[in-house]
C-alpha cells in the first residue's frame, strides 16, 4: 500500500513540475518517463518474465549435422526446471562408395525417441529394427545402466536442485552427477546460457529442415510483450562424406545470399550490392533477409492469422514475400509459446 501512495504522489509531483515548467516531452522522453515509474511501481524481477528461455549449438555427430538445446523454465521469477535435448540426422543418400551425400534432421528428438533412441545396441533387446522395450528396460536396470534421455533428466534435475555451477567436469564429463555417463558440457554451456537469456529476455525457437538449422529469436518485456522477431537459417554442404556448415548464416551474409544469380550482379564471386539493391528495386523483388523481416512483422502484428500457406508452402497474404515457408512459422509460433 506505501508503495502505491507514494508512486502516485511521485506522479503527481511529475505532472505539477512539467506543468509549472510549460515543458513539452517528447514520445521518447514520455515512454522513459513512464518506463521509469513502472520500475518504481514494480520490484525488479531477476528474470526478465515467466516462459521458456533456450540456447543451442550444432555440431556434427559422426559427420552428420546436430542441434544440441537446452531451455530453463521461469515460473514466479524462480527457476523450475530444465529440459535438455538433441535432434540428429540421418544420411538418406549415399555414393557408390558408400559415403552420405545428403543429410536430412530426424523427425524426432532424443528426448521424443526415449528408448528407442537405442544407445546400448549390446543389450541385444532391438531385432530387426523393433524394439522390446520391456527386455531393454530390464538389460539396462540390471546393467545399472540408464537410456540418453533418463541420463539428461538426471542432469536437469540435479541442475535445478544445485544449480548449473554445481555441476563439476573432467574434460566433457561430469563427475559428481551420479547416473550420467554421457557428456555433459555442452548441455552445461547452453544451460548457463539459457539462463543469461531469460534475464537478457531473449527468446529463442530452433528446428532443423533438411539439413538447415532454421530459428527465430524476439525480445520479451518485465510485462509478457514480444517484440523484435527475427527469423535465421543456416544451410551447409556435404564434403567427401560428412557435412560442412556455412560460415555464416542466411542473416549474417545479406545481399551476398544473392537469391537471384539473374541480376547477372556478381562477377567471379564479387556482388555489386548497389548493383544489385537497384536490379532489386527495378524487378520488385527482395532478397531473402527482407522477405523474412516482412514475415516478422507480419507475425508480430497478427500472429498466424494472415499467414496462410498454398500447397506448395508459400504465403498466400503476406504482400512482397515469395519465399517457401521453410518452417518459418513454426519457430515464430515456438517464440511466441514461450512466454508464459
Amino acid at each position: 500500500m506505501l508503495k502505491k501512495i507514494l508512486f502516485s504522489l511521485f506522479i503527481v509531483a511529475l505532472s505539477l513540475s512539467l506543468v509549472a515548467c510549460g515543458k513539452k516531452v517528447s514520445k521518447e522522453e514520455y515512454d522513459a518517463i513512464v518506463a521509469e515509474l513502472e520500475e518504481l511501481k514494480n520490484p525488479t524481477r531477476t528474470y526478465k518474465h515467466d516462459g521458456v528461455y533456450t540456447a543451442f549449438s550444432y555440431s556434427l555427430n559422426y559427420g552428420a549435422p546436430q542441434i544440441v538445446s537446452v531451455s530453463v523454465i521461469i515460473e514466479n521469477d524462480q527457476i523450475a526446471g530444465f529440459f535438455i535435448d538433441t535432434l540428429q540426422s540421418t544420411a538418406v543418400q549415399k555414393d557408390d562408395d558408400g559415403k552420405a551425400t545428403k543429410f536430412e534432421f530426424n523427425a524426432k528428438t532424443k528426448k521424443q525417441l526415449g528408448y528407442e533412441y537405442y544407445m546400448f545396441p549390446a543389450s541385444g533387446a532391438k531385432v530387426d529394427g523393433v524394439l522390446d522395450v520391456e527386455a531393454y528396460k530390464a538389460w539396462l536396470a540390471e546393467n545399472g545402466k540408464k537410456e540418453w534421455f533418463e541420463q539428461a533428466n538426471v542432469l536437469e534435475q540435479y541442475m535445478l536442485e544445485n544449480g548449473v555451477e554445481a555441476v563439476e567436469l573432467d574434460g566433457e564429463k561430469t563427475t559428481n552427477v551420479t547416473g550420467v555417463t554421457v557428456t555433459v558440457k555442452d548441455y552445461v554451456d547452453l544451460a548457463k546460457e539459457a539462463v543469461q537469456n531469460a534475464k537478457d529476455g531473449k527468446l529463442v525457437a530452433v528446428t532443423g529442415h533438411g539439413s538447415d538449422i532454421v530459428w527465430a529469436t524476439a525480445k520479451v518485456d518485465r510485462y509478457g510483450k514480444v517484440t523484435d522477431y527475427v527469423i535465421d537459417q543456416l544451410q551447409g554442404k556435404v564434403v567427401d562424406g560428412a557435412y560442412v556448415f556455412n560460415e555464416k548464416s542466411k542473416q549474417q551474409l545479406g545481399y551476398d545470399y544473392y537469391m537471384f544469380p539473374a541480376s547477372g550482379k556478381k562477377v567471379d564471386g564479387v556482388l555489386d550490392v548497389e548493383g544489385y539493391k537497384e536490379w532489386l528495386a527495378e524487378n520488385g523483388k527482395k532478397e531473402w533477409f527482407e522477405q523474412v523481416a516482412i514475415l516478422c512483422d507480419e507475425f508480430e502484428a497478427n500472429g498466424i492469422y494472415n499467414m496462410a500457406l498454398d500447397a506448395s508452402g508459400k504465403y498466400i497474404t503476406v504482400s512482397g514475400v515469395t519465399i517457401v515457408d521453410n518452417k518459418y512459422i513454426q519457430v515464430l509460433s515456438q517464440v511466441k509459446a514461450n512466454v508464459k
